[in-house]
């Protein structure tokens, strides 16, 4: 997600915003972000669609692995998003999310509906998968990898989305597409932004705070608002 960046994930004949209403993201300019795209690719395949990005992100891993796995708050990634819920854990490794979003290309509008099975592998894997039948996308599915590279970090995104649902020909998968990698940029410059803030006031708190290490700990692990 952007969880869909879970985001977030994304659609399937629908434009670029769209796209990220489904796997979600947009609040902040790229252009104010510090960090480095290493590589970016979308495309689509029998409306398929599939997005792949690798950036660094000026921000600690803690960090940022707190805030793309903030699910709750994961409308302050990307503002598209109405409502973001935990409905429970269907096994011990796995997190169920629900969000809401609405967005409008053009003349085309839609609400985005997606319940996602998130399950966090070790401290740098995060795996979701949409569940069909709690949502009105087709299928989906994202693997988000995050790296501490001393007081910045990687993330690796790779996401693809069936939408499965209509939409006008007016817009095309051209423009999705270079949609689709502009508000990518936007999602994780968001990553990077609330990153840096959450930084900022825990390191106010404990100033000798090991930034480049997991956020899995006692004192590094709660989300900040």
């Amino acid at each position: 997600m952007c969880l869909g960046c879970h985001g977030v994930l994304r659609t399937a004949g629908m434009t670029a915003t769209f796209l990220l209403a489904v796997a979600g993201c947009g609040l902040y300019s790229p252009l104010s972000a510090a960090g480095q795209v290493l590589n970016m690719s979308a495309g689509d395949k029998d409306g398929v669609y599939h997005l792949a990005l690798a950036m660094i992100v000026d921000a600690p891993f803690a960090d940022v692995h707190d805030v793309v796995t903030d699910y709750v708050h994961i409308y302050r990634i990307d503002p598209s998003i109405l409502e973001s819920e935990i409905l429970g854990k269907p096994d011990a490794s796995v997190t169920r999310v629900k969000t809401l979003a609405s967005d409008c290309v053009l003349f085309f509008c839609r609400n985005i509906l997606r319940v996602e099975d998130v399950q966090e592998v070790g401290d740098d894997d995060i795996y979701t998968v949409i569940v069909p039948r709690l949502s009105n996308v087709r299928s989906g599915a994202a693997h988000w990898q995050i790296l501490p590279r001393g007081a910045r970090t990687r993330i690796n995104y790779d996401m693809t989305l069936d939408p499965g649902f209509f939409v006008p020909p007016l817009i095309g998968s051209h423009i999705v597409e270079k949609k689709l990698e502009e508000e990518a940029l936007i999602c994780f410059s968001n990553i990077e932004h609330i990153a840096r803030i959450r930084d900022e006031r825990l390191r106010a708190r404990n100033p000798t705070r090991n930034t480049a290490l997991s956020g899995n700990t006692a004192s590094d692990h709660g989300k900040a608002n």
